[in-house]
């Protein structure tokens, strides 16, 4: 029932020397930024080949205090070259580091599951009988929890999906309708020259999308080049809007880099200089799992995320 860790800046003992530039994330409580603080070192002699030894992270305890809840993690052995040993004999115990991709699945979701195959399993909004009628309840439950999570305006505006995926391609599909179908609606249409304007860095699911609906609708879909630090342009940005400016679809944490993208400052800039009847989504799949997510306070008009990498199982998502 806590709030999630945000990534923030609090100060980790590093040593001096550092061959290298470095980014320091550390895991907090505060609701503070969660820009990373990169830290410049000029001296680029090796003078103590164990700096490493002085480096510590804030709640560097808090892996190991959560292995009982990951049985894959304690359960898991590979031999020597990197095979999964099947028979329970030991080896090399599994290390993840592919959190980003998905997660793993703590004993409380498993559990979950198959407490509900076991003792609830129905059709939801489908049926009149008592069974029914429970997994009903669970289901909205469940979207008012997500809600909750995200301080959504309304249970209303949680639209569950198969994954992050599919609630981008649901959007991108839906401003790609016909005009015969969206006469009342027009905001919620792509038209000829109608630009459309993503990032160079976008995961894939955020990209094929929008090329299908410019590809569909004339729309002219536009690429925000990545600086060289892998940080947000947000002048090339300013470049790009204009008036035809109809849909910006961007991510708020990079899935492969870890920038965090000013969304604040990027919706103040598509307000002021978009199309008024411009829209923002963001992909959150590497933010909601990571930092608390107020869907209010960032202002923008359609969010994804998916289960599967905040522990949740595979095949649930929500926009």
């Amino acid at each position: 029932s806590s709030p999630p860790p945000t990534l923030s800046t609090h100060p980790v003992t590093v040593h001096e020397n550092l061959p290298y530039r470095s980014i320091v994330l550390s895991v907090s409580q505060s609701p503070s930024s969660i820009a990373p603080t990169l830290k410049d070192d000029d001296d680029d002699d090796d003078d103590n080949p164990d700096w490493w030894k002085d480096f510590e992270l804030k709640d560097a305890e808090l892996p190991s205090s959560v292995l009982p809840d990951f049985p894959i993690l304690t359960s898991t052995y590979f031999d020597g070259d990197g095979r999964l040993i099947k028979d329970g004999s030991a080896g090399r115990r599994l290390v993840y580091l592919d959190s980003a991709a998905t997660s793993q699945k703590p004993t409380a979701v498993t559990d979950a599951l198959t407490a509900y195959y076991q003792k609830y399993n129905s059709n939801v909004h489908r049926g009149a009988h008592a069974l029914s009628r429970e997994a009903t309840s669970l289901y909205e439950q469940a979207r008012d929890k997500i809600a909750s999570f995200v301080n959504a305006y309304s249970r209303n505006e949680i639209v569950f999906t198969r994954g992050a995926t599919e609630a981008i391609n649901l959007v991108a599909a839906s401003l790609s309708c016909p005009a015969s179908l969206c006469k009342e609606n027009s905001w919620m249409r792509l038209d000829q020259g109608d630009e459309i304007i993503i990032t160079e860095a976008e995961h894939h699911s955020n990209i094929v999308p929008w090329q299908l609906a410019a590809r569909k609708t004339g729309a002219i879909l536009k690429y925000l080049p990545v600086r060289h630090d892998g940080q947000f342009d947000l002048d090339a940005f300013r470049d790009l809007l204009s008036t035809n400016t109809k849909f910006i679809s961007i991510q708020h944490i990079s899935n492969v880099m870890g920038t965090i993208n000013p969304i604040s400052d990027i919706v103040q800039l598509v307000r002021a200089h978009a199309s008024p009847d411009a829209k923002i989504m963001l992909d959150a799949c590497q933010s909601v799992p990571h930092s608390i997510v107020d869907v209010q306070a960032l202002d923008v008009d359609f969010l994804a995320a998916s289960g599967h990498k905040m522990c949740g199982p595979t095949g649930i998502g929500f926009l």
